[in-house]
């Protein structure tokens, strides 16, 4: 494994996360209101921050983190997500199952949140269209961009 290969990997990948992160999760606030809607429910304004909060505040800041680990994570297996021509859709169903649905957290939308809260899967109109979103459109331009910077080198 080169160095700067795993960098220039893990960085393309981190800033995409944190800006399809920041525009889905800005869309998403203004049109379900979903701080207001955590306000209101009972159990969910006992467990969801404020929206003043300083941890939701640097939820941005966080998100570099979180793209770097999930970055390390795919790099081992990015050459069947980068070579196929429908590699974008493997990334999605990767990221999406492993950290949507699938996620061993009990929160809203994902199976562990239906099996052991009493959310269920929570108000489908929250949370989990954002995140699969999201998560298809930088699965797209991640790899769409990977092969677009490789054409280049070709050229």
């Amino acid at each position: 494994m080169k160095r700067s290969e795993l960098k220039n990997f893990v960085v393309k990948f981190t800033v995409l996360h944190v800006v399809t992160y920041l525009v889905f999760g800005l869309l998403f606030m203004l049109l379900t209101n979903y701080f207001e809607v955590f306000a209101e429910h009972k159990l969910m304004n006992q467990v969801m921050r404020p929206a003043d909060s300083i941890w939701v505040r640097l939820a941005v800041v966080f998100q570099f983190i979180r793209g770097g680990l999930l970055a390390v994570a795919i790099y081992p297996v990015r050459q069947p997500i980068l070579d196929d021509q429908r590699g974008w859709l493997k990334l999605f169903g990767l990221l999406w199952v492993l950290t949507g649905i699938g996620a061993v957290i009990t929160g809203p939308g994902s199976i562990e949140g239906f099996l052991y809260t009493n959310l269920g899967f929570g108000n489908p109109l929250i949370g989990l269209p954002e995140i699969t979103l999201q998560m298809l459109a930088f699965s797209y331009l991640f790899v769409r961009g990977f092969k677009a910077a490789d054409s280049k080198l070709l050229l």
